[in-house]
C-alpha cells in the first residue's frame, strides 16, 4: 500500500517526465553541490555534464549570506538553462529555524527547483513539519530528498521514511547519507570501516521503499584513483550514486554507477540463457562457470534495467 501511494504520488512531479516510473528512475548517479550565495559557480554548473546539481543553502553559505544564497538561486533557477541536469536546491535543516523561509523562497519563485534536499531530518516530527510547510507553498506534492547525517537519525530512518511517505505533500525520492556529520555524532573517524552499519543501513532502507540511495563524498577532490575505487565500491555496495564537490570527480562518478559494457553484456546472455534453460525444464544451471539461479538472473535484470532507463 506504501508503494502504491509513493507511485500516485509521483505522477504528479517532474520536468518533462511522462509517467511516475520514468521519474522514479531518473539518474542521479552524481550529485554535486553548488554555493547558492555564488551566481558564478552556480552558471558553471548549468554547463556540465551531470546528473543532479544542488544549489545550496546550508553548510556551503556562511551564517549571514543565507538571505543572499535564498535570492541569488531564485535568479540563477530562473535565468540559466540546466539542459538534461536535474535542479535542485539544499535547504537548511528543520533544527536550524531557517527551513521555512529556505522553502518558501524557492517553491514560490517563478521556476521552482524540480526537486528539494533536506539535511539532517532526524525524526518523523520533523519530516511533518516539513510537510506542513511544503502544503503551505504549494498544492501539489513536492520531490524530496532527504540526508540522514546523525545517530538518532539513523535510528529512526524506517519511520522518517514511513511519515513522508504517508504524507500529504512530500513525495521522497532518495536517501543521501551525510557521512562527515555522521561520524562527528558518533565520535568515530572517515575511514570506510567506521561507517560501514551506517552505509549498509541506508541502502537497505532506501531499497526496501524504492527510494535511491547516495553515498558520502569524498572529500580528497584531487584523488581521483581513490575516487574511482569509493565510487566502484558504493555501486557494489547498492548505492546509486554519489556527492561531488568538485566538477573532475563527476565524469568518474556517473562511469562508476552506470553498468560497463562488459556488464551489460554478460548479464543479457544470462538473462537469454536463462530462459532457455527454463524452457527446456532446467532450474538452476550452469553458465560460465557459475551456478545461475532466479536470484542471480535479477541481479542480471538489475544490470539491464540500470542501462535502459
Amino acid at each position: 500500500m506504501l508503494a502504491t501511494r509513493l507511485c500516485t504520488k509521483s505522477m504528479a512531479f517532474g520536468r518533462g517526465l511522462a509517467s511516475s516510473s520514468l521519474y522514479q528512475s531518473r539518474k542521479r548517479r552524481a550529485l554535486m553541490y553548488m554555493p547558492g550565495d555564488d551566481l558564478r559557480k552556480m552558471t558553471k554548473a548549468a554547463s556540465l555534464d551531470l546528473d543532479l546539481a544542488v544549489l545550496d543553502c546550508e553548510d556551503a553559505v556562511a551564517a549571514n549570506r543565507k538571505s543572499a544564497a535564498r535570492d541569488a538561486i531564485c535568479d540563477a533557477l530562473n535565468s540559466l538553462d540546466f539542459g538534461r541536469t536535474e535542479r535542485g536546491v539544499r535547504t537548511n535543516s528543520v533544527s536550524s529555524g531557517l527551513l521555512e523561509d529556505d522553502l518558501k523562497s524557492v517553491l514560490l519563485n517563478k521556476t521552482q527547483p524540480d526537486i528539494v534536499m533536506i539535511p539532517k531530518l532526524d525524526s518523523a516530527d520533523e519530516a511533518k513539519f516539513l510537510n506542513s510547510v511544503i502544503s503551505d507553498c504549494t498544492s501539489k506534492p513536492f520531490p524530496v530528498i532527504f540526508q540522514t547525517e546523525s545517530a538518532i537519525g539513523l535510528i529512526n530512518l524506517h519511520e522518517i521514511i514511513r511519515t513522508l511517505i504517508e504524507s500529504s505533500h512530500v513525495v521522497p525520492v532518495a536517501i543521501v547519507f551525510g557521512a562527515d556529520d555522521y561520524v562527528s555524532d558518533i565520535r568515530g573517524s572517515r575511514e570506510i570501516d567506521a561507517v560501514v552499519y551506517a552505509r549498509q543501513k541506508v541502502v537497505t532502507f532506501a531499497r526496501a521503499f524504492n527510494l535511491q540511495p547516495i553515498d558520502r563524498v569524498y572529500i580528497e577532490y584531487k584523488d581521483l584513483d581513490g575516487l574511482k575505487f569509493e565510487s566502484e565500491k558504493g555501486f557494489g555496495f547498492g548505492f546509486s550514486g554519489k556527492q561531488c564537490i568538485h566538477p573532475s570527480q563527476i565524469p568518474i562518478v556517473q562511469t562508476a554507477f552506470s553498468p560497463s559494457v562488459e556488464q551489460l553484456e554478460y548479464s543479457r546472455d544470462l538473462i537469454r540463457s536463462f530462459a532457455e534453460n527454463q524452457a527446456a525444464g532446467k532450474g538452476a544451471f550452469s553458465f560460465r562457470g557459475k551456478m545461475i539461479d532466479r536470484p542471480t538472473l535479477l541481479q542480471a535484470q538489475n544490470i539491464v534495467d540500470m542501462f535502459e532507463n
